[in-house]
């Protein structure tokens, strides 16, 4: 059995794909999945499958979700090896405190990877890191409004996205490794 994170892109955000928590493990323990803790609202499950492939699991997790909620959802994969590796990365220990840290988890690589750093036409994105099927980012106020990466990375590299805090990254891994 592997561990596994599955982010759920676009749950309980904005009164769209409301979910609780306990219908989402409910659905990864009927589906075979074992070991399943959700952590915080915006749709983050932590799970134990055997030798599928990520894409594998997602494809299948979407399936069932679309079956619970009526509605599709897409749900992108990491094995906690792989957060794990994405903690030990940190891009962010220079960062300013005037930025706001953000890991984007792709459904693909991306074809080619980008002169960095890349920001968004507004200039309140920040690209500064691409490693493998992520993308770490900065969110700059402009103007009032900090950013957020999931539509401008979505948009320029035309692949599905879904974009959590690096507090949340964090959780997510500390979360796993409790008993």
């Amino acid at each position: 059995m592997k561990s596994y994170v599955a982010f759920l892109r676009g749950i309980n955000v904005g009164g769209h794909g409301i979910v609780a928590m306990k219908d989402l493990a409910a659905l990864f323990t009927s589906m075979g999945f074992s070991d399943v803790k959700t952590l915080l609202q915006s749709g983050n499950v932590l799970f134990g499958a055997g030798t599928e492939s990520e894409a594998a699991l997602a494809r299948r997790i979407e399936q069932g979700l679309a079956k619970l909620m009526g509605e599709s959802i897409s749900v992108l994969v990491r094995s906690m090896a792989r957060m794990d590796e994405i903690i030990r990365l940190d891009p962010f220990k220079d960062a300013g405190a005037d930025a706001k840290p953000y890991v984007t988890f792709l459904g693909g690589k991306p074809a080619a990877v980008p002169r960095l750093p890349l920001f968004s036409p507004k200039r309140d994105v920040e690209i500064m890191l691409v490693s493998e099927r992520e993308m770490f980012c900065l969110s700059h106020v402009v103007k009032g409004q900090g950013g957020f990466p999931n539509a401008f990375i979505e948009k320029h590299f035309g692949m599905q996205a879904t974009t959590r805090n690096w507090n949340t990254v964090q959780r997510v891994a500390a979360f796993a490794s409790r008993p």
